[in-house]
This record gives C-alpha cells, structure tokens and sequence, in this order.
C-alpha cells in the first residue's frame, strides 16, 4: 500500500481553467495594474516596462512572428522559438509573444557553446533562433550549422532602444499591427499544450528538453502564491493592517533555468511587483543593485548565500528584504542561519527552502508566508502535490528511512520533447521519478542528494551534499564540492574527494579539511579519496556543480598517480 504525502492543510486547491497569457493580462488572479513597471534595467533605470506596454509588445512579436515567419500558423504546439540571452527587460515580451502566436519557446542556456545552441536547435526542431547581444556569433554560427539563413537568426536588444530584427536586416519582428492571443478554458487543451522546452542541466549526462504546458505554468503561478494571499486574507479578517511591502526582486539568474524563467518573467507579474535585470549576474554589481533599488525579495542558489554569509563585505545591503527563498540544491540548517544573520533590518529575514526540478515546473515544496524553519528541511509540500519515498523496488519506505521522490501533480511535466524512451523511464505509472532521495523526519522532508551521485562505501550510502555541507561551515573554506573515485581496493566501493575552494591560498591543508569532516561526520563518511584545492569550481548557468567535469578530473588525478 502507497505512503502519499500531501500537504496537511489544504492538499489540492482548484486551478484556474485558463491559459498562461490570460491569466496574467486579463483575469481577476493578477494583481498587476496597466501602469505597473513590471520590468527595470539595473544599468538604465529609465528603460521601463509597464504591463500595458507589455501587452503591446506581446501583440506585435505576436503579429512578426506571425507574418513573417509563419509561427502558430499551422497550429499550436508546433513551431519551437530558440531564445539564448543574457537577462534584459525584452525577454518577458519575447516570452509571450512566442506563447501568444501558438510557438514554443526554447530557452538555451547563456553558457552555451556554439555545439551545445546546435544540437539544442536540432533536437528541438527549431527553425528561428533569437539572441541577444553578447550571442551573436554564437548564434550565427549555430544557425550555420543547422542550416538556417540569417534571416531566421533575430537579434533581440532591450537597450536603448527596443529592438528585434533579422540578422542580415532584412525584417523587423516588431511590427505596427497587432495579434492577440486565443483564450483556453479546454481542459484537455490546456493540459496537452507545449508552450516552453526547458533544457534539463545536463550534470550528469546531455540535457534533455522538459516540456511544459499552459496547465503546469499556470498552477505552478497559483499554488505558489496562494500561501501569500491566505495570510494577507486572514490578517484583514482578524483587523490587523497590513504592514506597507512593495515586491521588488533583482533578476540575476540564468532566465534559461526554471528559477529565472518562472522568478522573474511569471510570478512577479502575477503578484503585481517590479523585476530589476541585470544583464549577467557578477557579484559586486548584484550588492550595488540590492541597495540601489532597495530589494525586498530575493531567490538565489545555496553557494551564492553560502558567499553572502562569509562575505564581510556584507553590511546592510540586504536590509529591505523581507522575502527570502533558496532552491536548485539542498541547504543545511547551518547555512540558513550564517545566511539569515545578514538578512532584514533588526529582524531577522529568514530563508525559506524550495525543492523542485524543471520536470515539476519548479517548486512543489515551499515555506507557507507567516512561517519558518532553519532544520535544513525543504518545507511544506505545496497543495496539489502529492510524494512518496521508495526503495529500488518502487516499495515505499518507513518515515526515517531514505529513499527516491516521487511526484504526482499538475505541476508535473508531461514528458521530454522528441524523447519517448527517456519520457517512459522517468514515470513509474502516473508517478514522475525525481532522482532525488529524502528522508521524512518528524514529518518534516528533507532531501539528501541526487541519485546518480550517491557513493557507496562498503554497502553504505554517502551523500556528497552532506560533505559539502560539513566543509561549507569551515571559516577558511569558501566552496566545496565532493565526488566519488573508485577504491583500489574493492570495486564496489567509491572513496570521497574534495575540491576545495580556500579563502586564500594556503589558509586551509588537507589534513586540516580532513578533519573537520572527520569531527562531524561518521567515520565511513570521510575524504578517503583525498583533497584538491582549486581557484573555482566548475558549475553550469544556474549555479549548479558539475560534478561530471570534476569526475572526470579526479580520474585522471587518480590515473596519473597510479603509473607514477
């Protein structure tokens, strides 16, 4: 018999039965205005989006790619808009205009190589590719590759002026007439819709391209602001007044990720808030910006809050944030609390974790407003979500015991684009497999790491995160990431090594590291297979590490060593 979580509260909620575009435009969910700047450039505060000029720039892509490139007219779901671009204030009307017109929007990585936009263009049966400045040649060369003349190649430009032409110049996409989009109330048509190709990270193998519909969009939107809107609701039926909060969120992340697609073109619009874009995420112009435009609510990954917690140069400058959320990676308790101490103003800012994937639309777990939590666990399960934790046998286990996450709900993708095999080997019926593995302790879920990066050490199970998450605390320690190398002395049996970033060269040996883990941790979860520090670690777009580039690293380390 099945062991289903659910959230305790309210375990499903009813979605509204409309398409994407129609909810965040024109229906009675969005709180947005006509004249809500709902998108700033960081560099050029003058350069404004308002919802109404959104809607107007939605119409016109509409009505470009419409005319001159026949997108949607052979029906929807059909013709797939590759996008490669750095952050600018243009992508959300790109976005939308693909969705408008019946396209699919294809978001590349920015950190694509000219074979990686390729084979992304290929497999997804694209045949326009849309960049931004600073992928132009890339761009261009990938087009070449594919076969595409340059003028399905659109340069796509936010700055100073707003700009979407053809590469040879010959079409201007941004056209004078205007296309609307349809309405959808069909439930079988929203479900079935393919309106965005997410390409999966690709860590541990080539990226696959996770297709999401109208429906998911749409209840991801919803569920994950319900929470807000409950809590705002109950303080005005208890008389309370409610305390002044303009949301306002710096886009800095990847947009070709989950976080920053859903973070910054979707959920801000729907809550009536600003984005504020960077063009590329660096370190000392994100703390400029934070105080800037007086941020008040802030995403980011675990290794950009792991240097926001070891920075001293780190004084006020997230004092305005009164929301503050993590996702794409686990978190410990440790790291939330160094984290929270330089968040709000006197009051602590405490983090909320997120746990959730591509294939799940983003979070399917998430901390309700009004409450916290710093044990490391990823939080409550959002309505609409249903989990089990199960064995290799698809048994399900015992509360404490560790297992794989798997998911049924609308937010759950209807599978991968052009890839029936790889579609049918992440389902288990109607249940999506996550790869990821957690642990329900004291009711309370907590996610250990990914499957396939599970180490074994004599039958036992070692998650690299937890390693990580010892070195993390080291004061001399600014990032960490372990992998397994083989022991030579039994097969089975994978020895731990880690890759160290020092605070500064020398501050911290080998010995050193060892044993700090050695202090926290069992004694068959130690740094067997040794130490390495470098200057960085390798990580893709969203922040991620790439563990499979520093496998194969170790190999040849461990490789090298043995024929001397």
């Amino acid at each position: 018999m099945s062991r289903i979580y659910r959230n305790p509260r309210q375990p499903t909620v009813d979605l509204p039965p409309i398409d994407l575009l129609t909810l965040l435009f024109d229906s009675e969910y969005g709180l947005a205005q006509d004249d809500t700047i709902l998108h700033q450039e960081a560099a050029n505060p003058s350069n404004t989006i308002t919802k109404r000029q959104l809607r107007d720039l939605t119409q016109r892509i509409s009505h470009g790619l419409r005319r001159y490139y026949g997108i949607g007219s052979s029906g929807p779901n059909k013709d797939v808009v590759t996008v490669i671009s750095h952050g600018q204030i243009l992508v959300p009307a790109m976005f939308f205009g693909v969705i408008g017109v019946g396209g699919v929007y294809s978001a590349a990585s920015p950190s694509s190589t000219t074979a990686e936009l390729a084979r992304q263009v290929r497999v997804g049966n694209s045949n326009l590719l849309v960049c931004g400045a600073e992928h132009h040649d890339v761009a261009c060369k990938a087009a070449k590759e594919c076969g595409l003349p340059l003028s399905r190649v659109l340069f796509l430009e936010s700055s100073p002026q707003w700009r979407l032409y053809s590469v040879d110049g010959t079409i201007n996409a941004i056209t004078t007439e205007r296309l609307g989009w349809p309405r959808i109330t069909d439930p079988k048509l929203l479900k079935d819709s393919l309106i965005t190709i997410l390409w999966s990270s690709g860590t541990t193998g080539l990226p696959k391209g996770v297709m999401l519909s109208h429906n998911n969009l749409v209840a991801e939107t919803y569920v994950t602001a319900l929470s807000g809107r409950q809590w705002a609701e109950a303080e005005l039926a208890r008389g309370n007044e409610l305390p002044p909060f303009e949301l306002r969120t710096l886009a800095h992340l990847p947009i070709s990720h989950i976080a920053g697609l859903f973070g910054y073109l979707i959920a801000p619009f729907f809550s009536g808030g600003s984005v504020v874009w960077m063009r590329k995420y660096n370190w000392n112009d994100m703390l400029k910006y934070l105080k800037q435009y007086t941020i008040t609510s802030f995403y980011t990954v675990p290794s950009i809050y792991l240097r926001i917690s070891k920075a001293p140069e780190v004084t006020d400058h997230f004092q305005h944030v009164g929301v503050a959320t993590t996702g794409a990676a686990p978190t410990d308790g440790k790291l939330q609390t160094a984290a929270n101490s330089k968040l709000g103003n006197g009051v602590e800012t405490m983090i909320g974790q997120t746990w959730g994937l591509s294939e799940t639309t983003g979070a399917v777990t998430m901390m309700p407003k009004g409450q916290s939590d710093v044990s490391g666990s990823v939080t409550p399960i959002l309505p609409t979500v249903e989990l089990r934790i199960v064995d290799d046998d698809f048994r399900d286990v015992e509360p404490g015991q560790e297992g794989e996450l798997l998911i049924r709900s609308p937010l759950v993708t209807n599978g991968y684009y052009n890839n029936p095999q790889a579609t049918r080997d992440a389902f288990r019926d109607d249940w999506f497999c996550s790869g990821d593995i957690g642990v329900m302790r004291d009711g309370k879920l907590f996610i250990v790491d990914r499957k396939k990066e599970l180490l074994k050490y004599k039958g036992l199970q070692v998650a690299p995160a937890e390693l990580e998450n010892a070195l993390f605390t080291h004061p001399q320690i600014e990032e960490a990431a372990v992998v397994g190398i083989p022991a030579p002395d039994d097969p089975g049996t994978d020895w731990p090594r880690a890759y160290i970033v020092p605070t500064r060269p020398g501050a911290i040996s080998e010995d050193e590291a060892k044993a700090w883990v050695a202090d926290r941790l069992a004694p068959y979860k130690q740094l067997r297979g040794g130490v390495c520090f470098v200057d960085e670690i390798p990580k893709n777009a969203v922040g991620k590490f790439l563990r499979r580039e520093l496998r194969e690293r170790a190999k040849r380390e461990v490789g090298l060593k043995a024929r001397l």
